[in-house]
């Protein structure tokens, strides 16, 4: 079930069709919007947790997200993209704690607008 949560993203990203599809991932998968999601992946994706492991199916994906931290607000401050290649990064907050992100993405191609893989890296506030 997709969820409200806080957004605080980058509002100069529609002349950059991968700059909007970053934000798009990025949010639907903390608002767990599971359609959006698989729109944007390839069929065969992987999805690296830096430090854990590589999630390589919906399924995993899900459940792993569906673990992860309960987000109530979401702050993207960059966004960039060149190519196949972008990234993005910010600060996820949950009622507990604060976590800073940073996502690097692999598109199919450079004017493939499907994800081929994603690396997470999160570090706890202290």
């Amino acid at each position: 079930m997709k969820k409200n949560i806080i957004l605080n993203i980058p509002q100069d990203c529609d002349n950059a069709p991968k700059r909007r599809i970053i934000i798009d991932f990025i949010i639907a998968c903390y608002q767990y919007d599971w359609q959006t999601i698989h729109e944007k992946l390839e069929d065969k994706f992987a999805f690296k947790i830096i430090g854990n492991r590589a999630i390589e199916t919906n399924e995993e994906l899900r459940q792993y997200l569906d673990r992860d931290i309960y987000v109530i607000e979401l702050t993207i401050d960059n966004v960039l993209s060149h190519g196949k290649y972008g990234a993005c990064n910010g600060i996820l907050k949950s009622k507990n704690e604060e976590i800073s992100f940073a996502y690097f993405f692999e598109f199919q191609s450079a004017g493939k607008n499907t994800i081929k893989s994603i690396s997470e890296y999160k570090i706890t506030k202290q």
